[in-house]
Order: structure tokens, then C-alpha cells, then sequence
């Protein structure tokens, strides 16, 4: 049976001579989250996405396998409602922190129905008797005027490319779900894509990233916790930690 994740994390790093702060240097991840993984507290991480991608890359920069480590974790302590499923819708939208969700009962409902109609019927007394006099008879049809303009297409595709400024571990889907940087450690100054797709989601291990979008870059906070983004030909959102691909 393979020892403990965290006794294996402990007992390599003791053999490197190195200090946790030394650790987060290295990777951006905070002394706190190291710590916890090694005493096994995974409770005191934000959530098993975090802690795969943390453990991932903790274990590859002490030179263990970052992979194994992963899926040990996965069959001894995530729990099955939190693991990563392929067939997971890939851009469910979900509600931005801090926005609470208006619920409107079934009275509410019907007086805004009511004021709405009445809305229509008022609009429809003041134009009723417009068009009438010069040029038009009564019950001749007014001439309807059609646009022929039509709008602009929306863009089908997106792309992206990415350029690590530090250490950082990256997980990139595109809008089928297939990895095109399937959880990597990226070294300061390493590059990929540009990618081209529908849509993308991106889960970062830590804000030392760069990200340009259809030629144009986008701020990426510098922050030592994971980041989580999805990218289509509209939009940059930020996404919600459960909905963070892990790669998995």
C-alpha cells in the first residue's frame, strides 16, 4: 500500500533540505495550502479542484509524480460528488459571487404581466390614428417600410494563447472538453497556443499568467491561488471553482 500523500510530500522535501516559504516562492502556493497538504487537512482547502491542481504541481517540484499523487488523493479523500466528469456540460454559466438570485412569487408575476399589457395597450391608443390625413385614405393600407440591412455575424471561433511570467500549473479545454494543455507545469516564459476553438475553459494554478485573446491581452490578477476563466468570441468570465476544468 503507498505511504500517506503527506508523509511522501514531508519526507521529500525533507530530503531537498528545503523550507515551506522556500516552496511558495517556487510555486505560488501559499505556505498555508502546502502545509495542509502535508498534515492531509484537506479540509482547509478551497475544494478538491484546488487540491488536485496544488498537489500536482507540489509534487512535481519535489520531483515525486505529480500524477500519482493526484489520483491517490482521489481515491482516498475526494469525495465522488466533487470529481471531474467528462460528459459535464462545458459552458454552464455559472452566478457571479455576490449576485442573489431574484425569485418572484405567483402574484408579483401576474402584476407584472397586467402592467405590461396595459403598457402595449396605451402605446397602441397614442399611434392608432398616426398615418391618417395627406396621402392616405381611410382603410388604404399604410406603406410599410422593410430594412434590408442585415447585422454583422458574430465571430464562430476564438483564440488564445498563453505566456507563463512564473511557475505556474495550466489546465486548458476547449468547448468539447478536449485538453489542449492537459494540466501542465509551465516554466517562467514558456508559451502556448494560439489555440483556436468555440469556447474555452482554463483553470491557473496562481495568477502568473498572461493571457491574449483575439490578439488583445487580458489582465490576469496576480494572485497565489488557483484562477479560473471562460473565453468565447463574446466574452472573458470568470468562472465559478466548481466549474473549473481540472483535467483529471
Amino acid at each position: 500500500m503507498a505511504p500517506p500523500i503527506g508523509e511522501s510530500l514531508r519526507e521529500a522535501r525533507a530530503r531537498r533540505g528545503i523550507e515551506l516559504s522556500d516552496v511558495e516562492r517556487a510555486t505560488k502556493i501559499r505556505v498555508k495550502y502546502l502545509r495542509a497538504m502535508e498534515e492531509e487537512r484537506w479540509e482547509l482547502l478551497p475544494g478538491a479542484a484546488y487540491a488536485r491542481g496544488f498537489l500536482r504541481t507540489y509534487g512535481s517540484f519535489l520531483g515525486l509524480d505529480g500524477e500519482a499523487l493526484v489520483e491517490e488523493y482521489g481515491h482516498r479523500h475526494e469525495p465522488v460528488e466533487d470529481r471531474y466528469h467528462e460528459d459535464e456540460p462545458l459552458l454552464l454559466k455559472a452566478p457571479g459571487p455576490g449576485r442573489p438570485r431574484l425569485r418572484f412569487s405567483g402574484a408579483v408575476l401576474a402584476g407584472l404581466t397586467i402592467a405590461a399589457l396595459a403598457g402595449v395597450v396605451a402605446v397602441l391608443g397614442l399611434t392608432g390614428g398616426e398615418g391618417r390625413g395627406a396621402g392616405t385614405q381611410e382603410g388604404e393600407a399604410s406603406p410599410t417600410v422593410s430594412s434590408t440591412a442585415e447585422p454583422p455575424p458574430r465571430p464562430s471561433e476564438v483564440s488564445l494563447e498563453l505566456t507563463s511570467t512564473g511557475t505556474v500549473w495550466v489546465c486548458l479545454v476547449d468547448e468539447r472538453g478536449r485538453a489542449l494543455v492537459d494540466g501542465v507545469t509551465l516554466v517562467p516564459g514558456e508559451r502556448q497556443g494560439p489555440f483556436r476553438a468555440r469556447a474555452f475553459k482554463v483553470t491557473l494554478g496562481n495568477g502568473e499568467v498572461g493571457l491574449e485573446v483575439d490578439g488583445r491581452a487580458v489582465q490576469v490578477p496576480q494572485l497565489a491561488e488557483p484562477l479560473g476563466y471562460q473565453i468565447t468570441p463574446q466574452a472573458v468570465r470568470e468562472l465559478d471553482p466548481a466549474a473549473r476544468p481540472t483535467c483529471v
